[in-house]
Parts: structure tokens; C-alpha cells; sequence
């Protein structure tokens, strides 16, 4: 059936055709000058001319005009730099409602020298993305360079909040411009007890430990009960820069049963009674790593006193130097201590038997090494250790190793050792021990009844 229309009506029947070609070609257009403005930025010399032919393309596309003034803004100069206020301005006027295109607009105007106009520009921004830590964080260092200091921190704080990664550049900045006063850059940058938390690991990193644990002492108990996660953090900061005390106090914090905490001056479990108790004390407990070579466990049938003793039975036909069971003992700086605690041996046979060291907890110096154990079949024996820590030195690490063989690098030994009833006693104290360090052992020894 054929139908005859007038020109008339076929002119509109095209209409839609037109229409769909014109669509189809905007769409290729604005496809390709999207695409090639976003791959141009990886391009060093032709970006910019890919850029602009983006804009070519696609002018009525904010993201390649975006573009091109970021590689304008790249080759910094005044004439490309007002090329690049030129783009921006072109795509904040075509997607007003994009903080991104504001707050680069922004940057742009102020590196031209007009700083009122980029203030108004990137106050805009925050407006269209108030929960954003970006248009702050670009405002906010605006307004420090400006010298209006206290609305500068408060947009500065605002974006850290947003975005915690931010702190310690936000505290960076306040430690400049406050001198290092802890006091009044927490009162600017931590509004939460979680800020103040990375606050103190931030005067940590800084070496500024008293201040730190200020910082901390200032957080309230229930708020700290819900901050394990920074405690853990500041914990471990003060921990790997030798802060023993420091540690003891967070660790006071967190922990209700003060007697599941480490006591300075003395050893966990020190005759090896509580096979639990140095679980939860890390290292402050003993860490024992058992090995087919040297084979370790809480022997209940063989003590010096109480109930139980470590047992090492030794199985290493080749050379065995380090014997991995360790604890670190909270200690006093600049004081003198004697070590002592007890030894079994059992057909011990080797040419380098096990013998003690007292090392720097923090830079592994060496403070003191005891005899090594004598080989065969021994009773319970005594070994004692005098030292002195260093000023300034907050923790021991108690080892065991094994002296060298000489020359011969196949080093046997086999047998069976016991360990048991570690005592620490303070001797003396000197100029650089901590004021108001109390001496545990003045009244007596602080070892387990025998």
C-alpha cells in the first residue's frame, strides 16, 4: 500500500531522522573531547595541544575545559596562568554546581595574586561541599597565608575531622605557627578526644613525650575506653622509642586488673608458676619460641621453688646460636642493678653452652653477659648479673645465647637446662634516675618466698 503525503509532511517525517543524526554526532563529539581530555594530562609536551583540541571537540564540556587549565596552570607563567583562570571560569560556568571546578578555580586566582577573589571563590566551594575535607583544607591554608590564624585552623580542623589522614599536616602547621605549644594547638586542631589521641602520637614521633602523655592525661576515662585503637598506636610509639613508664601508664588505662600489669623492677612470672600470665603483657612477659633444636616448655616435675621451671631440651647436631626466650623489665635510668636467678642442667654437652646477657632494650648495647653454664649433670647453681643502665634508658631485655666455637662453624649441643626464680634487685641510683623513683628492694628482696 502506498501513501502519498505532501512535501509538507514528509519534511516532518525527516525530522526525527535529523534529529537522531545531529544527537548521534554531539555525543561522538563530546565522547572523544572527554576521552582525550582525560588522557592528555599524562602527556608531557603535546597535553596541552590534546587539551585543546578536548575543548574543540566537546565546548560545552566543564571536564575538558578542566583540563586544559590544569596543564595550562602545569607551565607556570603569567600568560598561562591567566589562561588557566580563563578554562576554569569556562567550566564553573558550565557545571556551577562541581566544588571540584570551584576550588580549582580558586588556587588559580590566588597563585595570580588576587587573594580576595580566591577567598570568595573558595568559600563557594565549601558551601557546595561542606562535609568535603578538600575545599577546607585549600581554604584554610588560604586564610593562614592571608594571616587570619583562627579562622584558618577552624576550616584547617574541619577538613582533618573529615579526613583524619590530614592531622598531622594540620598539626604541622600549628606547630609552626604556635612554636611548639602543645597546650594551644590541641585547643585549635583536636575538638574530639580522637584528635587529641593522634595529637599525642604526633608529639611522640617528635620526641616530645612529656607533652604526649599531657595530651593523653587530658582525654577523659570513658572517652579513652573507646580510643583502644589510638591507645594501641600511642602505645606502640612510646614502646619503640624506649618510653617503658610512659607505655605502663596507657596501659594502666585500658586494663582494670593492675596486677595483670608489668611492675617495674620486677619479672613477670618470674619462677614460671603462671603459664597464662604473660600473655597478655607482650613483651613485657616472657616471650618463648619453642624449635625442633632447642625444645622448650613449663616443666611441672623439675623447680627450684614453687611448682614449675622452663625447661630447654637442646637437639642441634649444627651450629645454634640464639636460644629465642626473652623479657623486657622496666627499669630506672642511670641505676645499678643485680640480676640473679637459678640453673639446672642435665647431660649438658656442647664446647659453647647457654649463657645470660642484659641488653638496651632500645639500641641492643650489651650491659652485662654471665658465665656460660657449666656442661655434664649440675644441681640448681646461682647466676648473677651487675649492671648499670644508662641515663636516659627505660628498659632491659634479658637473653640467652651462645658464646662462638672459634674457628669451627659446626657447633653442636645437646642436653637439658632449667631456668627458674628470676629476681631483679636495685642497687644504687644515680644523678640520672627519674625524681621520685622509688626503690622496691630497699626493704628486702622483691623475689617469691622460698
Amino acid at each position: 500500500m502506498t501513501i502519498n503525503l505532501p512535501g509538507a509532511w514528509r519534511a516532518v517525517l525527516l525530522l526525527p531522522v535529523i534529529l537522531v543524526v545531529f544527537g548521534s554526532w554531539y555525543v561522538v563529539h563530546w565522547y572523544l573531547g572527554d576521552t582525550i581530555a582525560e588522557y592528555s594530562v599524562d602527556l608531557d609536551e603535546s597535553g596541552v595541544d590534546l587539551a585543546q583540541l578536548a575543548v574543540k571537540w566537546a565546548p560545552a564540556d566543564p571536564f575538558a575545559h578542566f583540563m586544559l587549565g590544569d596543564l595550562e596552570q602545569k607551565d607556570f607563567n603569567l600568560d598561562n596562568l591567566a589562561n588557566a583562570v580563563r578554562e576554569y571560569e569556562t567550566a564553573v560556568t558550565l557545571a556551577p554546581n562541581d566544588y571540584r571546578y570551584w576550588m580549582a578555580l580558586g588556587r588559580a586566582v590566588e597563585a595570580s595574586g588576587d587573594t580576595n577573589e580566591a577567598e570568595r571563590v573558595l568559600r563557594h566551594a565549601v558551601e557546595l561541599a561542606p562535609a568535603y575535607s578538600y575545599p577546607r583544607w585549600h581554604l584554610g591554608n588560604l586564610l593562614l597565608r592571608e594571616g587570619k590564624q583562627d579562622e584558618a585552623f577552624r576550616e584547617l580542623t574541619n577538613a582533618s575531622q573529615a579526613d583524619p589522614q590530614l592531622r598531622p599536616q594540620v598539626f604541622n602547621l600549628a606547630w609552626e605557627v604556635f612554636g611548639g605549644d602543645a597546650a594551644q594547638i590541641a585547643s585549635v586542631t583536636c575538638p574530639t578526644p580522637d584528635a587529641r589521641a593522634d595529637f599525642a602520637v604526633y608529639l611522640v614521633n617528635r620526641t616530645e613525650f612529656d607533652k604526649a602523655m599531657r595530651i593523653w592525661s587530658g582525654i577523659g576515662a570513658k572517652d579513652k575506653k573507646n580510643l583502644r585503637e589510638s591507645g594501641d598506636t600511642l602505645k606502640k610509639s612510646l614502646f619503640d622509642s624506649g618510653q617503658f613508664h610512659h607505655v605502663l601508664e596507657i596501659m594502666r588505662d585500658f586494663e582494670p586488673e593492675l596486677n595483670a600489669l608489668p611492675q617495674p623492677e620486677k619479672f613477670s612470672n618470674a619462677g614460671f608458676e603462671n603459664e597464662t600470665a604473660s600473655r597478655g603483657l607482650g613483651k613485657f612477659g616472657w616471650t618463648i619460641n619453642t624449635s625442633p633444636q632447642a625444645q622448650m616448655s613449663i616443666d611441672h616435675s623439675q623447680w627450684r621453688s614453687g611448682r614449675s621451671s622452663l625447661k630447654i631440651v637442646f637437639k642441634a647436631p649444627t651450629n645454634l646460636e640464639a636460644i629465642d626466650v626473652s623479657q623486657i623489665v622496666i627499669v630506672e635510668p642511670d641505676t645499678s642493678y643485680r640480676l640473679e636467678f637459678y640453673a639446672r642442667t642435665l647431660d649438658l654437652r656442647s664446647a659453647s653452652t647457654p649463657l645470660a646477657q642484659i641488653i638496651n632494650a632500645v639500641d641492643k648495647s650489651v650491659l652485662a653477659t654471665s658465665t656460660p653454664l657449666p656442661d655434664g649433670t649440675n644441681e640448681w647453681q646461682a647466676v648473677t648479673l651487675e649492671f648499670k643502665t644508662k641515663p636516659g634508658m627505660e628498659g632491659i631485655l634479658i637473653r640467652f645465647v651462645r658464646a662462638g666455637c672459634g674457628q669451627d662453624s659446626v657447633c653442636p649441643i645437646f642436653g637439658t637446662v632449667w631456668y627458674d626464680d628470676f629476681n631483679l634487685q636495685r642497687v644504687s641510683s644515680g644523678p640520672g634516675a627519674r625524681p621520685g623513683a622509688v626503690d622496691n628492694n630497699r626493704n628486702g628482696s622483691i623475689d617469691r618466698q622460698r
